[in-house]
This record gives C-alpha cells, structure tokens and sequence, in this order.
C-alpha cells in the first residue's frame, strides 16, 4: 500500500506540473525548477518560496531545493526571504536567439522596415496559445516601451498569431490552444487569412491599435514565423495599412523564404 500511495502522490503531482509527460523519461526535479522560473514576470519580480510553493501547489520543501539549486547556478537571486530572476538567466534567452536562424535573419529586416515606416516591426514564433516575438525593432519614441523580444501575446487574438494559426490544421490549432479555445476560433476567418495571405487586426491588444502580418516560409514552404507592423490608428489609417505596409512586408516575406531553415 505503501508504495502505492506514494506513485499515486508522484502521479498527482506530476499532473501539476506544466507539460508534464506521462512517461518513466520524464524528469521532475528539471521540470519543477523550469516551472519556479516561469511564475516570474512584470507582474511577479519578487517572491518568497512560499508564494512560489502556493503558485506552483508544490510542498515548501520541494520549492525549497529547486530555489536553493537555481541560486546557486546563478539563475535566481536572494533578496531578503523573497527571490527574483538574476541576469544568469539571460543566458538561456542568448543562447535561443543566436542559434535559432529566424531571430538572426529576421532581425536586419525588422529594422529596415522599421525606418521604411517609422513604427514597430516584429517577428513571432508560435509557443503553445502564443505567439513570441523573436525580432523586433521600434522607432526611438517608441524605445522605452515594453513588449520587446519574448514579449508574448495570445496567438487567438493577434495578427501575428492568426497568421501562424491559419497555417495549422484544425487539429494542430486544438493542439495548440486546447479543445475549447480553438472551437471559439472562427475556423473560416482563419481559413481567409491563408488564403489571403495576411492578418489585419484593429483593437486586437490595445484599444486604439492595429496590426498586419505575414507569414514567413521556410525553404520547404512551410511557415514557421509570422512578421508584422502594429502602430496606433492615428498614425496610419487602415487603408493605409492595406495600400502601403502590406507590400513592404510581402516583399520582406519573399526575400526571406530562401533563408530560413
């Protein structure tokens, strides 16, 4: 009975654990401290291990390796009881942008097309119901705002998004997002923008704004980003958009297709 409770106790905790695989394979104590450095973000810099345990429904002990393990590889810092990300952990996104050819391809052209138009030009991978901005350029009035590189918005309600959804199958789009957020999705707009090519979004993030993207094929044909323009109505009228942006970035797309891997 006894080592049956506590394979049904790894189960259930297992179960808690972001992506966590049903399989002997399977690392926890990898999975728990890659959890620990997920809960942080603008919203939680600092926390205690037991804000951290409550977070994640992990027992205060467990917590307590994984922080204790992470401080001492320099990817988490003590201040006072409470913790936060150290710079340590920049190498990890270092490491993705300089190996993953998307981010070092696309970044030159982001900021091409950034002085063509004077606004935010980004590029974004698909990551689950997100889509990542891998790339991106900002004119300089717009340099101390957020949303930079590893800025994640919903894949559902973006241009970016949509665009990189489009290119899924029904089942890959539930994939993605889970069952019932993609039976929300309008299958046929998405099956629009494929065919059209693009995604127009007005209002999508924040009221006021507006954004066209498109897709970037590899060599094989298959996309694998998606690269957009978003400024504020005000600034460029939606036909505007349509008339003079939309062929700056299909140009961008053609000229990247042979490059991407």
């Amino acid at each position: 009975m006894g080592r049956l409770a506590d394979e049904d106790s790894t189960a259930r905790r297992r179960r808690r654990l972001p992506g966590a695989a049903n399989t002997a394979d399977f690392s926890e104590a990898l999975a728990r401290g890659l959890s620990v450095l997920a809960v942080f973000n603008g919203e939680r810099r600092r926390l205690t291990q037991a804000d951290l345990a409550r977070e994640l429904g992990l027992s205060r002990a467990t917590v307590r390796r994984a922080v204790l393990t992470l401080e001492h590889l320099g990817y988490l810092v003590a201040d006072g009881r409470a913790y936060g990300l150290s710079p340590g952990v920049l190498r990890l996104a270092d490491a993705y942008l300089t190996s993953n050819p998307v981010s070092a391809v696309t970044q030159p052209v982001c900021e091409r097309i950034r002085t063509r138009v004077d606004e935010a030009c980004s590029v974004a991978v698909l990551d689950g119901a997100d889509a990542v901005v891998v790339a991106r350029a900002v004119p300089r009035r717009l340099a101390a705002v957020g949303s930079g590189i590893g800025y994640r918005t919903p894949a559902a309600v973006s241009s970016l998004g949509r665009v990189l959804l489009a290119h899924l199958s029904p089942g890959e789009r539930s994939a993605c997002l889970g069952t019932e957020a993609a039976a929300s999705l309008d299958h046929d707009a998405l099956d629009r923008v494929r065919e059209d090519g693009y995604a127009y979004v007005a209002h999508d993030i924040e009221a006021g704004a507006h954004s066209i993207a498109v897709p970037l094929h590899r060599w094989d044909d298959r996309v694998t980003a998606a690269l957009h323009v978003g400024c504020s109505l005000e600034r460029i009228s939606p036909q505007a958009m349509h008339d003079e942006v939309l062929p700056l970035l299909r140009e961008a797309a053609g000229e990247l297709r042979g490059q991407l891997i």
